[in-house]
């Protein structure tokens, strides 16, 4: 009976210690993203909803920094009962670093710096509505979210929320445009460090 208890004993403790062991660094990860994105165009413009999606690349350099390249393409077909059909196409790049002290969670921040190409539809910066518009502006990604891991190869992102300032030409000046992009989507993950 003794012989028992101390069996039990070493397998609550040996299963309780698996469960507390985190899951390997993977070299690289890719994202595949739906997103969800607000867009404040000021200007006298109200805000308006853009949906889309991205896929991020992350190489981790240590156990906590990666390196991230997000592509992102949205798209929005009527905005304020005005129909745009516009498309804007986000390349950023930048740090992310991850706090992989969870068990499976690994929470995150990031600081990705880019430019977003729109295209089409209605002009920001304008009061005029036409399409054939096109332009490129410098924006930003600033924000975070959590991965869980389900498996040796793979994550799911069940939030990611960014705030993305994108400089908008106007004349001689430039104004910023207020977005927020969130995001859910699995990731890939391969390698390990």
């Amino acid at each position: 009976m003794k012989a028992q208890k101390y069996l039990l004993l070493a397998l609550f403790v040996s299963g309780t210690a698996a469960m507390a062991q985190e899951s390997p660094v993977p070299k690289a990860e890719v994202g595949l993203n739906y997103s969800f994105n607000r867009i404040n165009p000021n200007g006298g413009l109200s805000a308006y909803s853009a949906n889309g999606g991205f896929a991020d690349f992350e190489y981790n350099v240590t156990r906590n920094l990666g390196i991230v390249a997000d592509l992102g393409l949205n798209y929005i077909g009527t905005a304020n009962g005005i129909s745009v059909n516009d498309t804007t196409f986000e390349y950023l790049f930048g740090p992310r670093f991850n706090i992989r002290r969870h068990g499976h969670w690994n929470p995150y921040v990031q600081a990705l710096f880019g430019e977003e190409r729109f295209s089409n539809g209605f002009a920001p910066g304008t009061a005029l509505s036409y399409t054939g518009a096109a332009q490129t502006n410098f924006a930003m990604a600033l924000g975070g979210g959590v991965d869980f891991a389900v498996g040796h190869s793979l994550s799911i992102r069940p939030i990611e929320v960014d705030y993305m300032p994108v400089q908008i030409p106007r004349g001689t000046l430039r104004y910023t445009q207020n977005d927020f992009r969130y995001a859910a989507g699995v990731v890939l993950r391969f390698g390990a460090k």
